[in-house]
């Protein structure tokens, strides 16, 4: 077995070599793994690049893009970013390590208001390259779960941003200023990942339910991590599906939701909710039910718009992501 150093150095190097810096070989079949997310070091001068975090034995890529003069700003915040159904790469090629045209303008967005980008990859380390087909159902969804495998991998994103560290020791990323931003599946995840352990009820059962037919921990639904003793900001959601296959209990427009669902969220969320889309209404009524129990929730709801509509060229997602930027650069602070 290889022996792996306690942190690394990141130097400015094309984003195809960054790889050999975080585990001992970019090969899958040499047999090693290092699952211990490690401490960085950050040449000032650094590009954009790929790291791989390790997950459950999965080395998962994470898109870092790093703002521009911004340095004299450090500990600098951080956004977390998660893609959708149809993943985050261009030509859905994540060999190519282009982002597609989305991620790349939510990139330039993050950059021009000196914020750390993490757009997180949780598709091409798994095997999948989208969520459809056999990803669709169990036990393949399982694998790429957005209530308890995405969070997971959003959580140890956010432990390796605490370990980006500058040339002079000290913390590239302030600890205290990181948020999470997700679309269609990826907002689902940000709900999973900003779920407040420390409100299950000691009797809950983990299950899902799908066609009819209920999976619990024996058949792969997993619970969720525990809550990070220092966790995230705050996160944004952008037309995701909040029912969870009963993950978290009835459904958040039923009747009994507010004693039968028991989805809380530990960190202030943003819903970018368009009307025209089956997804929103669980979506709405899930950020009233939040509001219900005192948790900390905005509501923005578009007209004219479905489902997507952050990709469309159009009024509606110009003022979202205005809207986003702004209650972004309030949770992290940003003068």
């Amino acid at each position: 077995m290889k022996s792996l150093p306690k942190s690394f150095k990141l130097l400015n190097l094309p984003i195809f070599f960054s790889c050999i810096l975080f585990f001992s070989s970019c090969n899958n079949d040499d047999g090693v793994f290092d699952s211990e997310i490690r401490e960085i070091v950050v040449d000032s001068s650094i590009e954009d690049t790929i790291v791989y975090v390790p997950v459950h034995n999965v080395k998962v890529p994470v898109y870092l893009s790093f703002p521009h003069g911004c340095t004299d700003n450090s500990p600098l915040p951080a956004v977390v970013v998660l893609h959708g159904s149809g993943g985050m790469w261009k030509d859905d090629d994540p060999d190519g390590r282009v982002m597609s045209s989305q991620f790349r303008e939510w990139k330039e967005l993050l950059n021009n208001n000196c914020i750390v980008g993490a757009f997180v990859d949780s598709f091409s380390g798994r095997g999948a390259v989208e969520k459809s087909g056999k990803w669709e159902t169990p036990p393949e969804n399982f694998k790429i779960s957005s209530q308890f495998i995405r969070s997971r991998d959003a959580n140890a994103v956010l432990t390796q941003l605490k370990k980006l560290k500058l040339e002079d020791g000290n913390s590239m990323i302030s600890p205290a200023n990181i948020a999470l931003l997700g679309f269609s599946d990826g907002g689902t995840s940000v709900i999973s990942t900003l779920y407040d352990t420390n409100s299950t009820p000691l009797d809950w059962e983990w299950t899902q339910s799908f066609n009819g037919k209920e999976y619990d921990t024996s058949s792969g639904v997993m619970p969720p991590e525990p809550k990070p003793q220092q966790g995230f900001s705050g996160g944004v959601f952008y037309y995701g599906g909040s029912g969870g296959y009963n993950y978290w209990g009835s459904s958040t427009c039923n009747s009994n939701a507010l004693e039968k669902n028991i989805y809380q969220n530990y960190a202030p969320i943003l819903f970018q909710i368009p009307i025209d889309d089956s997804l929103s209404e669980g979506s709405i009524c899930l950020a009233n039910l939040l509001a219900e129990k005192g948790r900390p929730v905005e509501l923005n709801i578009y007209n004219g718009v479905g489902h997507g509509f952050d990709t469309d060229d159009n009024s509606q997602s110009k003022i979202a992501r205005d809207k986003t930027i702004d209650w972004l650069r309030k949770i992290l602070h940003i003068d």
